[in-house]
Order: C-alpha cells, then sequence, then structure tokens
C-alpha cells in the first residue's frame, strides 16, 4: 500500500493526524513527506518496532511515536532486546504503546509469563486492534482494571495493511495540532473508536494480498530480468495448490482462533498476581478521560 494512498484514504475517513507506522523502519513516511511537504502537519511518524525478550525467540510489537532518524537508528540498535529498548525509550521520554497483547505467544502460560514482565514497563496498551477479534477490548481492559489502575494508556489502531481497512479503529484525543494531540496521548487524554472489521474482512484481506502478488508477478514476467524470473517463478508456481485449497483460509482461521483462546483462558483478570506484575507501575500519565474528536489513524 503505498503512503499516499493511505494518507488520503485516512483524511477522506476524518482523521486529522495520520501516524505511519511500518514495521522497523520510517522510510515510507519520509519518502512521503519529502514528496508532499506539505502534508507534514497532519503525519505523525511512528514505527512497529519488532523486538525480543533476551535469551529467546519470543517477540512483541511496540509502536513507536515521533520517531526522527536518530531515534530510529537508536531503535534498531536495541530491538534485540526488548527490555534495553523499552529503558531506552522511557530514558527519552518518547511515547510508545505495546501492540495486540495476545498475539505471537504459543501458549497460555508463555503468554502469562512474557506479559507480566513486560507490562508494568510500557505507558500505553493497545486495546483495540483492527486485525484481532472484537472481544479482545473487553479482556484487555479487564486487565489494566485488574489492579485499579488508571495509569495505563489505552489505545486503538487499524492495523491496516490494505486501504479497505484504514481507519476502521482509531484513537481520538483533543489537540490543534500533532503535538498537541500526542500531547493528550501521553496523558491519557483519549478515547477508542471504531471496531475492528471481524475475520471474514480479514480473510479477505489475505486472499487479496495473494492476489495482488500473483498479478504483480505475472506483471514482472515481461519486465524482470531472467535471473529474477528463474528465483520468483518456480516458488510462486509451487504455491498455487497450497493457495487453491485453502490454506491460507486454513492458517489466518488458525491464527484468529489461537488468539481469542489466549485471550478468553488467560485468566487475565489475575496476571497482577503473578511475582514482579504490578499493571499500573509504570508511566505519569493523568489516567484514561475520555475524549472525542479529533481523529487519527
Amino acid at each position: 500500500m503505498a503512503p499516499r494512498a493511505a494518507f488520503e484514504t485516512a483524511r477522506a475517513r476524518g482523521m486529522d493526524f495520520v501516524c505511519f507506522t511500518d514495521h522497523n523502519t520510517i522510510s515510507g513516511a519520509l519518502d512521503f513527506l519529502s514528496q508532499c511537504p506539505e502534508a507534514e502537519d497532519q503525519v505523525i511518524i511512528g514505527e512497529e518496532v519488532d523486538t525480543w525478550f533476551p535469551g529467546s525467540s519470543q517477540r512483541i510489537h511496540i509502536s513507536v511515536f515521533d520517531v526522527d532518524e536518530r531515534l530510529h537508528e537508536d531503535i534498531s540498535r536495541l530491538r534485540g532486546n526488548c527490555f534495553e529498548l523499552i529503558a531506552e525509550l522511557r530514558s527519552r521520554g518518547a511515547f510508545f504503546v505495546l501492540n495486540h497483547p495476545f498475539r505471537g505467544f504459543r501458549s497460555i502460560r508463555s503468554a502469562r509469563r512474557h506479559l507480566a514482565k513486560v507490562l508494568p514497563m510500557v505507558p500505553a496498551i493497545e486495546i483495540c486492534n483492527g486485525s484481532d477479534p472484537r472481544s479482545h477490548g473487553t479482556t484487555l481492559k479487564a486487565l489494566v482494571d485488574s489492579r485499579g489502575s488508571s495509569s495505563k494508556v489505552m489505545v486503538g489502531g487499524s492495523d491496516a495493511h490494505r486501504t479497505s481497512r484504514i481507519a476502521t479503529v482509531h484513537t481520538a484525543a483533543p489537540g490543534r495540532s500533532k503535538a498537541e494531540y500526542l500531547d493528550s496521548l501521553r496523558r491519557g487524554i483519549c478515547a477508542v473508536g471504531g471496531l475492528p472489521p471481524g475475520l471474514g474482512a480479514l480473510v479477505r484481506d489475505v486472499y487479496s494480498i495473494v492476489g495482488e502478488y500473483y498479478w504483480h508477478l505475472l506483471v514482472d514476467l515481461g519486465t524482470a530480468s531472467r535471473r529474477r524470473r528463474i528465483r520468483n517463478l518456480p516458488g510462486a508456481v509451487a504455491l498455487v495448490p497450497a493457495v487453491l485449497v485453502g490454506v491460507p483460509l486454513a492458517l489466518t482461521i488458525a491464527q484468529a482462533c489461537h488468539q481469542e483462546w489466549i485471550a478468553r483462558y488467560g485468566r487475565w483478570e489475575t496476571l497482577a498476581d503473578v511475582p514482579g506484575c504490578a499493571i499500573g507501575a509504570s508511566g505519569d500519565q493523568d489516567g484514561a478521560v475520555r475524549s472525542e474528536a479529533p481523529f487519527s489513524a
């Protein structure tokens, strides 16, 4: 999805500010602003960081807002250790969010063990994600409220990889400028708007992306070098039977069911009882005061 298309779609759907959070890069946002400098006042440069628990293959996603090139370099250097990354972000006063907390864990036990370590360290939690089941919002609110905590900021995001899902979930907060908007987020003066479109929309997105891949591959055959055609074509042909028998559908449903299992049976209201976990321990927010506008994707 091209940055210009994402920006124009978000603005057309009522978003006053648009935050780009590509995985482990800010180049898309920077390229867009270099071509459209007039949009700078409406664009928040963000980054969704893949970061790992040390000595483990377990990773989480953390979105960082208002990222410049210097901060991006430090994020890239530290993202191999989520605790070092979080410590650096906190020391610099950066606003960051733990994204879709139930995603990516192999078991409930693993999710509880790792989230108990990291939740006290983050100022904000994404309680509504456009790619996750709607039920997660209620569960995550219960998790945040399990010890009567009012210090965690609760946000939402569309997690859109196609224009059809842009702004389906967003975060509303007061602010006449992006600096004021981000300040409202830091203080917890915000509210989540919209709802995830559901599993059907996610499946459609997956097959649309697969279809676009094969379309671009066919177009590429006439223009790509011989070496590139030889490299790409066999793998694409080998995957056709898997696509036709519904493997992408099965994998998407399996992932959704796995997340729902972790969310529903994780006993998250008792997570604060895990030694070392105090859900409301970090941050210096003022509490989650609800507000309605303006919006950000």
